[in-house]
């Protein structure tokens, strides 16, 4: 199974001219400790180089990619020099346990190693490209291929006969189909969701319950959010894929708010204009562009009804700017003398005497047996 490899064995015949050939033990000596200084060369060179590389920000790609692979390098190397050493001294065709162990062991690093690079240069492409966004999912989809990438050659390299798994494929795809359902159907909840660009880490969205939050997470069978009241709530992405999402961060992040303002019959309203237009300009939350605006709505009941439109950077600045808004807007009219009117309500009643004509007492008169004769006998 775990043969010689062409290169391993010309470096080994070439080994035969050596003074030591004859001596196995001194070969193996100087292959391990060849190894040895060769990982730690490559370790120390990995360090060095990534310390005092200027060139490459934290988030680059090129550094990412450096810290990652350094590591599986030298541990290739010194697990290499052990690999030689045994194939010296034969024990690679009987010594199947720890060979298999030394792959199995090299294996795991190099995807581990490629699972973290992967990962690391999807966030730097979200956070240094702007225009071309990724999704967490394709992180998790990089995770289960490899992981797949992984099992299988851990298989081959064990030799495990999966023909016997194969025979019943059939029933366990069925039975796994049913049992994985729900799992299936939020993962397809999350490709769609993607695809359809619902939302993305750090939007700020509404569910359709009326909860408000922050998605800090797209997984492969939920999405978390996170509420301004700091409790992390965990949907599927099967109930998103199928339920009204309301996303304020997009297509833009900033949002605008409107304050209905309200002032009294008879106020100038270039006054109020005025006014309206200075508070925003003290507002360090509302941004300048788009600039304020303040619309006339309509003549109320008991007032003149404005409602004053700005724009926030962030959609949980809306409260906050709100308030601050009120607060400034209150002392304003105060100082100019602006009078905020209250709904006002005239109630009239009639006079009962005055209105009401009083009521003329009705005669009765009775016959001898005390009945009240008909209207046609009394005539008569």
């Amino acid at each position: 199974m775990f043969g010689i490899s062409p290169d391993l064995e010309i470096l080994l015949q070439s080994a035969d001219d050596l003074p030591f050939s004859n001596q196995p033990w001194m070969l193996v000596i100087a292959i391990l400790i060849g190894a040895y200084f060769l990982s730690r060369l490559i370790e120390w060179g990995g360090h060095k180089l990534l310390d005092q590389s200027d060139r490459w920000p934290d988030d680059s790609i090129n550094r990412i990619f450096f810290e990652e692979i350094h590591m599986p390098l030298y541990v290739s190397v010194a697990l290499g020099g052990i690999y030689g050493s045994l194939s010296v001294l034969g024990f690679v065709e009987s010594s199947y346990y720890i060979v298999g162990a030394i792959l199995s062991i090299l294996v795991v690093l190099w995807m581990r190693a490629a699972t973290r690079i992967g990962s690391q240069w999807i966030e730097a492409v979200n956070a240094t490209e702007s225009d071309y966004e990724f999704s967490p999912i394709f992180k998790n989809f990089w995770t289960i291929l490899l992981l797949i990438g992984t099992g299988i050659s851990l298989l081959i390299i064990w030799e495990i006969n999966v023909t016997p798994f194969l025979a019943s494929a059939g029933i366990i795809g069925i039975i796994l189909g049913l049992a994985a359902q729900e799992a299936i159907g939020n993962l397809i909840g999350g490709v769609s969701l993607y695809f359809d660009d619902t939302y993305k880490t750090g939007d700020v969205i509404i569910l359709e319950d009326g909860q408000r939050g922050t998605v800090t997470d797209i997984g492969i069978r939920s999405t978390t959010v996170l509420t301004r009241d700091n409790v992390l709530i965990t949907v599927p992405n099967s109930v998103l894929n199928s339920a009204s999402v309301v996303n304020e961060s997009a297509p833009q992040r900033r949002k605008r708010i409107r304050v209905p303002i309200t002032v009294a019959y008879g106020t100038d309203y270039q006054k109020v204009e005025e006014i309206l237009l200075g508070v925003c300009d003290e507002i360090p939350l509302l941004l300048e562009s788009p600039s304020a605006r303040v619309m006339f709505r309509e003549f109320g009941d008991s007032a003149l009804l404005f409602e004053l439109w700005a724009f926030v950077a962030h959609p949980f600045s809306e409260l906050r700017a709100i308030d601050q808004i009120n607060r400034l807007v209150y002392d304003e009219f105060d100082e100019a003398d602006i009078v905020i009117p209250f709904p006002q309500r005239e109630i009239s009643f009639l006079d009962s005497e005055q209105d009401v004509p009083p009521q003329q007492p009705v005669e009765r008169t009775y016959d001898e047996e005390g009945v009240e004769p008909s209207r046609d006998e009394s005539n008569n």
